[in-house]
């Protein structure tokens, strides 16, 4: 509470402070216990926490009379569409009562649905003040990345002939029993609301959250899922993008080029005969392949913007011609150009024959790279949809129906 650190009380009630918060909480609909630390939340949790705590804070400053001036960066990327429509009522009840929103985003339906006027930085400065009620989506884009952007659904491929991975019952905390079946060059997605266990899966096949049960069938190996872990997981030809980008993806205290290196230390490039150069020069090989700007390798990948981390993030995994790739939120937080680039590089990848999993909240994304995909709820799969079904529109339907378990057809339980 902003008055804590305000009044510079010394005798702080924290009984009434936890009390107060709970109350907060039950307000705005957030499900947290007000006991637990901010480091044990989950990045959802985190997310809506700052989200009520900043609505809190200028109902707080501005009192009955309105105004004020909420600053929004980025608040969506964990939230799910329930939770994002939400808060964009909560800001607009804040408009309606004199205060005014500035909304930094990625997202363009967002912006396009939530502003009056929106700026378009390009290279660190204005290319353009749009009037949004009067722009349409392909002005945003070109204004964005500078030319016209060809969004169009990749063709159809041939996903006939023998399996290349076979998951069969896996489980873990919060998933039932999983099956699914992969061909070469095929991308599946999953999704649903967030809590629904979807995003779980990518974690229990690498081994970095442990399996209860299940094996997986690939490069000829029969593996049970409670004996994987990371190394044995890159062993097999798996690839891992987690979704927590700073926390997991990326080792920030390093450079561009040690972060591309560090899965191909002991082979493309021998641990006796790595030095700074050969790293060095691996790198730009690589951040010229998968467009990673400044082209200054030896930078720290903390300076980066979040779209070129997330560049050094695929180059550093898809150098390795894996045979399964694993993505959690792969375009999170990733302007809209570079998030094009994003799932070019995960076809080019599906086009050489890897096949890849993709957890994903963004139902646009999931309808422009996947063949397949499943909708979660309670842990198991309600839902497919495949082929040209896979449409923005249906993805939101077959979520929300996931409400209670059950298709916009009744189906139920249905695998992979």
């Amino acid at each position: 509470m902003r008055r804590l650190v305000r009044d510079a009380n010394p005798f702080i009630r924290w009984g009434q402070a936890r009390r107060e918060a709970a109350a907060l909480y039950a307000e705005y609909g957030l499900p947290l216990d007000a006991n637990r630390r901010v480091a044990d939340l989950a990045p959802v949790e985190r997310a809506l926490l700052a989200i009520v705590r900043a609505f809190r804070e200028i109902n707080e400053t501005a009192g009955e009379s309105g105004g004020g001036l909420l600053i929004l960066d980025e608040p969506t990327p964990f939230l799910s569409r329930a939770d994002v429509e939400r808060l964009f009522a909560l800001v607009r009840s804040l408009v309606k009562r004199g205060a005014s929103v500035i909304f930094v985003s990625h997202d363009v339906d967002e912006v396009m649905e939530m502003t009056d006027r929106a700026t378009v930085l390009r290279k660190g400065r204005v290319a353009a003040t749009l009037v949004t009620p009067r722009t349409s989506k392909a002005d945003f884009i070109a204004a964005i990345v500078g030319h016209s952007l060809d969004t169009s659904r990749p063709a159809g491929r041939d996903l006939t002939g023998a399996p290349a991975v076979q998951i069969e019952k896996l489980e873990g905390s919060g998933i039932a029993p999983f099956d699914l079946t992969l061909h070469h060059g095929e991308v599946v997605g999953r999704t649903s609301l967030i809590g629904s266990g979807y995003d779980r899966i990518p974690y229990f096949l690498y081994g970095a959250e442990p399996a209860s049960g299940g094996r997986i069938v690939i490069a000829g190996r029969t593996i049970m899922a409670a004996d994987l872990s990371p190394a044995r997981a890159m062993g097999l030809g798996m690839a891992f993008v987690p979704g927590d980008r700073q926390g997991a993806a990326i080792a920030d205290g390093l450079s561009v080029a040690e972060n591309m290196a560090l899965p191909v230390f002991g082979r493309a490039l021998p641990r006796f005969l790595v030095t700074n150069g050969r790293i060095l020069r691996h790198a730009i090989d690589l951040a010229g392949r998968f467009d990673v700007l400044p082209r200054q390798p030896e930078m720290q990948v903390r300076s980066l913007s979040g779209g070129n981390q997330q560049k050094v993030v695929l180059a550093k995994w898809l150098q390795m011609e894996p045979r399964l790739i694993l993505l959690d939120e792969p375009a999170q937080g990733v302007d809209v150009g570079a998030r094009q680039q994003v799932y070019g590089f995960i076809r080019e990848a599906a086009a050489r024959g890897a096949c890849v999993v993709c957890a994903s909240s963004d139902h646009e994304q999931l309808e422009s790279i996947c063949d397949r995909v499943l909708i979660f709820s309670r842990g198991r799969v309600v839902a497919t949809l495949a082929g040209k079904a896979i449409t923005k529109a249906a993805i939101a339907e077959r979520c929300l129906n996931s409400l209670d378990g059950t298709s916009s057809d009744g189906a139920r339980g249905i695998d992979g």
